[in-house]
């Protein structure tokens, strides 16, 4: 519940405005008092409304009566302005409702990487979508200027690479959980997702350019490439154990290699290890500490190199480049350069488990960039056992991208999308 001053400033700090801009403040009243549930003013107070003799006296009294009653009261004001087209006033209200919705957020797992049965009950759980008149969207929506466009209907392509099964090196158990619970997501999330399995680094390398001269890019607001697999330093690995580098893959959707995304996001999530180093932590031995880790599969590892740790042991142009070519790219990675990156065995990565959770709940509110810092912060509070060590990471991400980058869950163009009708 929101405190009470904080409720009350929203209204008090626009009190002024309001009484000069409300268009008609009895078509305030009559919406609070008949499609509030239940009303926030009573049919006495709407009549008191209606006594006053001008129209800033009836804003004043309806004011005067709302900062009484509970803290339901910005949304429904905010709900009435939308269907009163008092948008301007409605906006005022806007950034304290976001707020406050960000601050309620409460679906962080509570330890990491989560327990199983937390896991699978949260991944029965829709992705949360917008409602009618969200703040989120009204602020951001049409926002052009500073929020990247996601009106279509499909909103882009995903395009998922999961190497499960090496010529030479250990098998990445789990990565099938990561591999399904993200194409879920993400198809929850309005995008076309192409999922491809155990490709060698020349497959890797010709199947990408294949998907940046696909006639779909012209026609996608956004693109996002996964891949699940071995790495080291130089980069991703096939399943024949070459790696491909990041920038690579990346520099095959910049302008000059693919227009139709010029201007547009370019997001690439790796899974990935980065080298062999494992950071080491002291564990203070506190109760319940790493209750998790004897949770289910152990922890391994997804490196090229290091041993498998056992923790139980010519396209056609439809656009000219106008930004650097580096723009509007975001690359995160599970783990920094030179480490280790942990998985599962029976759940999923560590970094991708966390996207998960973080986008499914947490995309109708925050951008990106602000989802992928609670990705980061999820991470670092995982901890790997190996002989009475604990072990950690930390996931991480380089961006150009120029605006805020929201997936709007539940809306395209004009319209609403119901959770079942994905």
């Amino acid at each position: 519940m929101a405190n009470e001053d904080e409720w009350k400033n929203s209204i008090r700090r626009n009190y002024s405005y309001f009484k000069n801009n409300i268009a008609d403040s009895l078509d305030v009243a009559e919406y609070l008092f008949g499609e509030t549930n239940p009303p926030i003013i009573t049919d006495n107070q709407k009549e008191q409304i209606k006594a006053e003799n001008t129209t800033s006296k009836k804003v004043g009294k309806m004011l005067d009566i709302l900062m009484k009653r509970g803290p339901r009261v910005p949304q429904c004001l905010f709900d009435a302005f939308m269907e009163t087209h008092n948008e301007e006033c409605a906006k005022k209200l806007a950034p304290y409702l976001l707020a406050q919705e960000k601050h309620a957020l409460k679906r962080e797992p509570s330890e990491w990487p989560p327990l199983h049965e937390e896991h699978f009950d949260m991944m029965k759980e829709p992705v949360t979508y917008l409602r009618p008149n969200d703040p989120c969207c009204f602020l951001q929506y049409n926002n052009t200027d500073e929020v990247y466009s996601m009106r279509r209907e499909c909103r882009g392509l995903v395009y998922l690479i999961n190497n499960e099964q090496f010529h030479t090196l250990s098998q990445r158990d789990g990565t099938k959980f990561d591999r399904d619970n993200l194409k879920k997501l993400f198809t929850d999330l309005h995008f076309e997702v192409i999922v491809e399995n155990n490709l060698t680094a020349e497959e890797i390398r010709k199947t990408t350019e294949s998907i940046s001269k696909c006639d779909k890019m012209k026609d996608s607001d956004c693109f996002i490439f996964i891949i699940l697999t071995h790495g080291d330093e130089k980069g991703v690995c096939g399943i024949d154990g070459i790696s491909v580098p990041v920038t690579t893959l990346t520099e095959m959707f910049e302008p000059n290699n693919c227009p139709e995304m010029n201007e547009k996001p370019k997001i690439f999530l790796i899974q990935a290890c980065r080298g062999d180093k494992r950071e080491m932590v002291c564990s203070s031995g506190g109760p319940g500490e790493n209750k998790s880790q004897g949770d289910g599969g152990g922890d391994r590892v997804d490196g090229m190199n290091a041993p498998d740790i056992n923790v139980e042991r010519e396209p056609n142009i439809y656009a000219t480049q106008t930004v650097h070519s580096k723009s509007d790219i975001l690359v995160a990675y599970s783990t920094p350069e030179g480490s280790l990156s942990w998985r599962k065995t029976d759940a999923g990565s560590w970094f991708m488990q966390a996207i998960v959770w973080i986008f499914k709940f947490e995309s109708h509110v925050k951008d990106l960039v602000e989802m992928l810092g609670k990705v980061n912060n999820v991470v670092s509070k995982g901890k790997a056992r190996d002989v009475g060590s604990h072990f950690v990471t930390v996931s991480k991400y380089e961006s150009s991208l120029r605006k805020k980058l929201f997936f709007f869950p539940g809306i395209y163009g004009d319209k609403r999308v119901h959770p079942k009708c994905i």
